[in-house]
């Protein structure tokens, strides 16, 4: 355990996140600005099919979407909410609202647009359908005629001619007359989709598939006659007409594409000028010929859900090489024709995220190897990780832009996962008790190990990772170890062939029946099994609350650790010690000894069961997560939690760590990638710490060059108020200080009294001063701030952050006074109008009146205790007087003063006679003449001048 204290982590933070963009709804797709528009949480998600993730969203808070048209060019969507209003949202960088209005009594079921954009169309509730001008938000036609709700409303491509359905039934709406010009009624059940097949260049033909499982053919000429129906024989969630010219000419061209499609497009003399792909509930994509009504081909659904499929688009309407299914488990699968292909797939939404684990990536220096060199030379990192969602087909995800891979193979729900310690292999197990490993780079079958009685709960690899390029080489070239554990309590050791062998066989796959050891591992279900880093020791934790650690691959048990209250989710095995960590349903974390099998550590912080635990790569960390959403970072050596991460918002059910790269997972279907970002924050501070001692040096040196009101303002920006305090305080000591010099303002003097006190106060100057030509005036007047100036000067925004750091000040009684004396400046200075506009003011002078209250009343405590001293004063017959007298008149004058003092009042008396003293003085010191004596007599009376000016 003796790593650098600098290595350890300290901050994680997210660098991605997969939330869903699709839960349900209409999807709708924009070939121009290659934009896929569907429906998620009452919110339009856009995203882009070529990063894969969403890009803008169009939300209206507190009125939910119910559904959407996106013109042709991508920039204008129309949308319908639950208040009954149609609004116009504009889709540049921004997503800006430009209109609402109402659209219909009721809500609105569908909405497209024409052709060109100008014109919507709108299905209601209501059971009518209405056009609208977009430009200008009026309705141009209102059409009814329905007995059921209109569910969808198309334009036709080339004509001013509406389509829309309502249950069994479809109407043709002619736009210059208005009028209904056709129905079609030959359905048996509701119509689920539509869509327009062209013929010729003005000539389409109408495509409706619905739940009776038959797909019509109308022709949209005349009266609207039913050309063909084809039985499909299952119901019927989405139709789609490709043209063939363009498929046919790629297939004779190129005889790479192989496959009954092809081959058709191929055999075909006289093809269609369409092709109709269905999908339903039968979980397979099928094309059929609109002429004779037969299938041309089918593939099996590659979606999760048992492959039940609800809709099919056209990404390219004029070549017809691409589509998108979209599938029960809300996930987009992207395909090329006439291969029938699957290019990409778009993660919609997930359930509950079971298992995620992070596919390493081991890159060798280029240089030639030598025997001893180590791993140290090697480069880990991690660009996918697997993704396991409640469903029978985990995903192979990419941790840039969530593009996702699925492995295809398992009949029931996978709830384990593990991966090779070299990257290359990927093994699953789930509810159809059997294990099935995969190649991590092609995503295809290479073996399956059946056996087990139960659902396979846990498996690993051996996780001795090869130290030299050469070593990794060997090792392709010997049979591989898997560990699986289940819910029938047994462990079993699996002798899987090697790399190299099940690189022959990828696709088809290898069955492995027998495993090589089987051993009753635990007394109830068995929850994780790991295998030590050095291949030598595995460790299982069950619902038994016990760890047991097995020698390795023989299963020979060596020692249970117990300690436990609730039963153990998760066990790993430190990367540098002899420890195993188990994360329990008891909410607590344990560090084991794997010498004596004692617990040595115990982390408790988590509120429920802690579900996973992984050490980092330092060794000297850990990382949890637990059924309260919340991810914690541990010190190993102090037991302590170094930081708590909040992102999930339910039960965090798996974490994986690789590196500075972890991946999280919850029952909040959300995944989370995340990035060690210790370095960046000790960067971040250090330069935080430089400029906060360059911008501290930039207000001194403004103070030295007398630039006060500006570094006090510089203060006030870059909230400084210690500095702010420390000028205010120098001005205010500044101020009492020259007042006490100068004996100005301590009195209310009449005019006559205040001109003859300047006059002598210029007779005392100093030579010093008059050489100079300063007076205690021309001080005064140079000071370098000037409160009113400044807080004139100040903007609205200033003073807002001057108000708020006047009323903190005035919350603290050693920064009360202070902060009175400038907010009185402040109220004295500033207009009420501005005062006025400042947020929060009226609440600001209120709460500095309630502390106004409580000093001055502390104000006046302290200085009635102050009376105390002089009752002592005079009861010890010590007075303020200190004129020879009998104690009679000590007492009495003693008793005067201090009324007179307490009361404010003045001893005329005693000014005249320092008046009298001072004109002595000036003209003794004009003169410098007279005897020692009277000099004497002089300094005496000084000396009593001053002690009574003390008393």
């Amino acid at each position: 355990m003796a790593t650098a204290a600098s290595s350890l982590s300290e901050a994680w933070a997210v660098d991605a996140r997969h939330v869903g963009c699709f839960t349900g709804g209409k999807v709708a797709f924009c070939e121009s600005s290659n934009l896929l528009g569907c429906l998620c949480d009452e919110e339009l998600h856009l995203v882009d099919s070529s990063c894969k993730e969403p890009t803008r969203r169009v939300v209206q808070e507190g009125d939910g979407v119910l559904t959407f048209a996106i013109d042709h060019l991508g920039l204008n969507a129309c949308t319908s909410h639950r208040s009954g209003l149609l609004r116009h949202f504009t889709l540049g960088e921004k997503i800006a609202l430009a209109r609402s209005w109402r659209g219909h009594e009721q809500v609105v079921a569908d909405v497209s647009f024409d052709a060109t954009g100008a014109l919507v169309a709108t299905g209601s509730v209501d059971r009518t359908a209405k056009v609208w001008d977009f430009q200008g938000y009026f309705c141009t036609h209102n059409f009814k005629g329905h007995a059921g709700i209109v569910s969808l409303a198309r334009f036709h491509p080339a004509k001013l001619q509406l389509v829309t359905i309502a249950d069994t039934e479809v109407r043709l709406w002619d736009l210059e007359s208005s009028q209904c010009i056709g129905i079609m009624k030959d359905h048996l059940a509701s119509i689920s989709s539509m869509c327009f097949g062209r013929v010729k260049t003005q000539l389409f033909e109408l495509v409706t598939g619905g739940r009776d499982q038959v797909v019509n053919v109308w022709n949209l000429q005349g009266k609207c006659s039913l050309v063909r129906s084809i039985p499909v024989f299952e119901h019927v969630e989405g139709v789609m007409a490709v043209p063939t010219r363009h498929l046919r000419q790629q297939c004779k061209e190129h005889t790479i594409f192989r496959g009954p499609f092809a081959d058709w497009m191929r055999q075909e003399k006289e093809p269609p000028a369409f092709i109709i792909f269905t999908v339903g509930n039968k979980g397979a994509i099928r094309a059929w010929n609109p002429l004779d009504g037969k299938q041309v081909a089918s593939h099996d659904s590659p979606h999760a859900a048992k492959g039940e499929l609800r809709q099919i688009h056209c990404l390219d309407t004029a070549k017809g090489t691409k589509m998108v299914t979209i599938g029960e488990d809300l996930n987009f699968m992207m395909w090329s024709l006439p291969e029938f292909e699957v290019f990409s797939h778009i993660m919609g939404h997930n359930e509950e995220i079971v298992h995620v684990q992070l596919i390493p990536q081991i890159a060798w220096p280029q240089e030639q190897e030598v025997e001893d060199s180590t791993t140290k030379g090697s480069l880990v990192t991690a660009d996918r990780f697997v993704c396991i969602a409640n469903d029978e087909h985990p995903r192979v995800v990419s941790c840039e832009g969530f593009g996702a891979a699925m492995l295809r193979g398992h009949t029931d729900v996978v709830i384990s996962c593990d991966v090779s310690v070299d990257g290359a292999w990927i093994a699953t197990g789930g509810k159809d008790q059997v294990i099935k490993v995969w190649s991590a780079s092609t995503c295809e079958l290479a073996c399956t190990c059946s056996g087990h009685a139960g659902d396979v709960t846990a498996l690993s690899f051996s996780k001795r990772r090869p130290r030299t390029l050469r070593a990794a080489s060997q090792q392709e070239q010997l049979p591989m170890l898997l560990v699986s554990v289940s819910q029938d309590k047994t462990m079993k050791v699996w002798e899987i062939p090697s790399a190299k062998e099940l690189g022959k066989v990828l696709g088809t796959g290898t069955n492995v029946k027998k495993s090589k050891v089987t051993v009753l591992a635990h007394s109830k279900e068995v929850n994780d099994v790991l295998v030590a880093p050095n291949n030598k020791l595995m460790a299982s934790g069950g619902q038994d609350k016990l760890v047991r650690i097995w020698k390795f691959p023989e299963g020979d048990l060596l020692g249970e650790c117990k300690g436990h209250r609730r039963g153990i989710w998760c066990v790993a095995f430190s990367p540098i010690d002899q420890v195993v960590a188990s994360a329990s349903g008891d909410a607590t974390v344990r560090l084991w000894n794997l010498k004596d099998f004692r617990a040595i550590r115990s982390f408790q912080g988590h509120s429920s069961a802690v579900l996973r635990v992984a050490f980092l790569s330092n060794g000297m960390q850990l990382m949890t997560s637990s059924v309260d959403g919340l991810l914690k970072l541990w010190h190993i050596r102090t037991a302590e939690c170094a930081g708590t991460f909040e992102e999930h918002s339910s039960k965090v059910w798996c974490i994986d760590v690789c590196g500075n790269r972890m991946v999280s997972g919850g029952a909040d279907s959300k995944i989370c990638i995340w990035r060690d970002t210790t370095q960046e924050m000790e960067k971040q501070r250090q330069d935080e710490k430089a400029d906060l001692a360059l911008k501290d040096s930039r207000i001194a040196l403004l103070v030295r060059e007398g630039k006060v009101e500006a570094a006090l303002t510089l203060a006030l920006d870059l909230k400084r108020p210690g500095q702010m305090r420390q000028i205010l305080l120098d001005h205010t000591m500044d101020v009492v200080g020259r007042k006490m010099f100068t004996g100005d303002g301590d009195k209310a003097e009449p005019e006559s009294q205040r001109g003859q006190r300047k006059r002598n106060k210029a007779k005392r100057a100093t030579p010093k001063a008059k050489e100079n030509g300063v007076c205690a005036k021309d001080k005064e007047e140079s000071t370098p701030i000037d409160l009113r100036r400044w807080v004139l000067s100040l903007n609205v925004e200033q003073l807002e952050r001057l108000v708020e750091l006047l009323e903190q000040w005035n919350s603290n009684r050693r920064m009360a006074p202070l902060a009175q004396m400038t907010f009185a400046t402040l109220l004295l200075s500033v207009p009420a109008s501005k005062l006025k506009a400042l947020e929060g003011m009226n609440a600001t002078c209120r709460a500095v009146l309630s502390y106004a209250s409580r000093h001055m009343a502390r104000v006046e405590s302290l200085l009635q205790k102050t009376y105390l001293f002089d009752l002592i004063l005079q009861g010890s017959s010590q007075g303020l007087a200190t004129k020879d007298s009998d104690d009679a008149t000590i007492s009495a004058e003693a008793l005067k003063r201090t009324m007179d003092v307490l009361l404010q009042g003045k001893d005329e008396d005693l000014e005249k006679k320092e008046d009298e003293f001072e004109e002595t003085e000036d003209d003794a010191v004009d003169e410098d003449t007279g005897s020692e004596d009277e000099k004497d007599k002089d300094v005496a009376t000084s000396g009593e001048a001053k002690r009574r000016r003390k008393q």
